[in-house]
């Protein structure tokens, strides 16, 4: 069995924007800690102003039909960091 830990990729500053700004329209004071990308999917640490972190998947295909402007994609991953939201 190959040791796959440690090598998930920082994802590109452009997508980091991306993400922490769908956290500005959510009623929280979470920020962005860090994105990596992990096969198709986004790992995304975030941090509320509680203390509390959390990590988040999200669907790269999401994120990008997100990026180009799809409306229910979009949806769906303010609905997937919106639950972050709710819980802290």
């Amino acid at each position: 069995m190959e040791n796959t830990i440690g090598t998930n990729k920082l994802a590109p500053l452009k997508m980091v924007n991306f993400i922490a700004g769908l956290l500005i329209d959510l009623p929280s004071r979470s920020k962005v800690v860090s994105v990596e990308v992990a096969s198709d999917t986004y790992l995304v640490t975030v941090a509320s102003a509680n203390g509390g972190v959390s990590l988040h998947h999200l669907s790269a295909w999401d994120v990008s039909r997100s990026m180009r402007g799809d409306p229910n994609a979009l949806a769906t991953l303010r609905a997937d960091l919106g639950r972050h939201a709710m819980a802290v």
